[in-house]
């Protein structure tokens, strides 16, 4: 009975620590987000792409950026809700980006090659239901 207790405690007592061990935002990510959120949107694609094999992709991207914060407002933070590894080498983050007025949603996919996290590909949209997968809606 006392060794049930003691597994109990232990348990309860591990809880917080073992939550908080979540999966982190890769590098790179953290790195893009940060550089938006105090110099702008190219400044952050020229992070995300950083030996990236989408770099063709800046030059669409950017307006997008543009036009989200023409009617949200600029970028006032961001919050990450879940990183999901897919194997050893590869992860998608999910990542709410904070407006003055709303929200966008967005997932990177990254992946780690031998010297660091690239980014491989990333999809935003103001909808939550296009980026998040149902399990992160409640459904």
């Amino acid at each position: 009975m006392r060794a049930i207790i003691f597994v109990l405690c232990l348990a309860m007592a591990a809880a917080p620590a073992l939550a908080s061990q979540t999966a982190t935002l890769p590098p790179v990510v953290r790195a893009g987000l940060e550089a938006y959120k105090t110099t702008g949107a190219p400044t952050a694609m020229k992070t995300w792409l950083t030996n990236s094999p989408i770099v063709e992709q800046v030059n669409a991207t950017v307006p997008a950026f543009e036009n989200i914060e023409h009617a949200y407002g600029r970028m006032v933070g961001y919050e990450t809700l879940e990183v999901v590894p897919l194997g050893t080498h590869a992860s998608r983050s999910y990542v709410i980006i904070l407006y003055e007025k709303g929200p966008v949603y967005i997932w990177f996919d990254c992946y780690k090659s031998k010297d660091d996290w690239i980014m491989t590909s990333f999809l935003m949209n103001t909808k939550p239901d296009v980026i998040l997968p149902p399990t992160m809606l409640g459904h």
